[in-house]
């Protein structure tokens, strides 16, 4: 048994200061303040956490580990090593990898890959495109995590931009449909305006006007609209304006 003394204990929305007993690799007991000298005298480890904070493992639910094919960046042992270090327990990969995530064959390769790497409890997206809708539709909601639907284009060539490639995943598919969502016709038309005014090489400090609010907002608020109509398990990633 091991006993956890000192603690910042953060839980069920609150902060304790208390001890914490672990037996058999389980959370057995959570005490306020000292924990019973009889469970004290029976711990076969004491660990003093005073000045730490104890909390539940986080779960961070978007992560680019970038393997397979670009592990010159980072590979999945490298970067579960680094969530452990921080207190992530568990983690959902991007399917924007090389080859992309986007057939249930690639999402199982992938997936056996990920066990012999990784550090930490994982998922991986399926990343959804114009004409793989049988794949996604053929997905175990209990085993992918969800589904990637790149509305806004970024790094892959995972852009779904056909309306009724987007329809039918709103409409038909079981699992979370997770959404990038940025309208790609206002990003145009903000990248011609800029580059009028400033030439071809646009510099890094514009992206904001680039990827706008109005860019953001439009296309989160069409994704929730879709969302409320066909009644999609609806998560959109990394919301960017105060608006959206």
């Amino acid at each position: 048994m091991i006993l956890i003394e000192n603690a910042h204990i953060v839980n069920e929305g609150r902060i304790i200061k208390g001890a914490i007993l672990v037996k058999n690799d389980s959370i057995d007991s959570i005490y306020k303040g000292e924990a019973p000298a009889s469970v004290r005298d029976k711990a076969t480890q004491v660990i003093d956490a005073s000045d730490c904070w104890v909390m539940p493992g986080v779960i961070d639910d978007h992560v680019h580990f970038r393997d397979p094919g670009m592990i010159e960046k980072a590979d999945f042992y490298t970067e579960s090593r680094a969530a452990v270090a921080g207190g992530v327990t568990s983690v959902m990969d991007m399917p924007n990898t090389n080859p992309s995530t986007v057939s249930l064959d690639a999402w199982k390769d992938k997936m056996a890959m990920i066990g012999q790497k990784s550090l930490v409890n994982y998922s991986c997206y399926l990343g959804a495109t114009n004409t793989n809708l049988d794949d996604v539709l053929a997905a175990d909601p209990t085993a992918v995590c969800g589904i990637k639907l790149f509305i806004g284009s970024s790094t892959g060539n995972l852009l779904v931009d056909s309306n009724d490639a987007m329809t039918a995943i709103f409409s038909k598919v079981k699992a979370l449909v997770a959404v990038h969502a940025e309208d790609n016709a206002i990003i145009a038309e903000n990248i011609a305006k800029l580059k009028a005014q400033y030439g071809e090489d646009l510099p890094v400090s514009l992206h904001p006007q680039i990827r706008s609010h109005e860019a953001c907002f439009k296309s989160t608020a069409w994704a929730v609209n879709m969302a409320r109509k066909y009644g999609t398990r609806l998560h959109v990633m990394h919301i960017s304006t105060e608006k959206e």
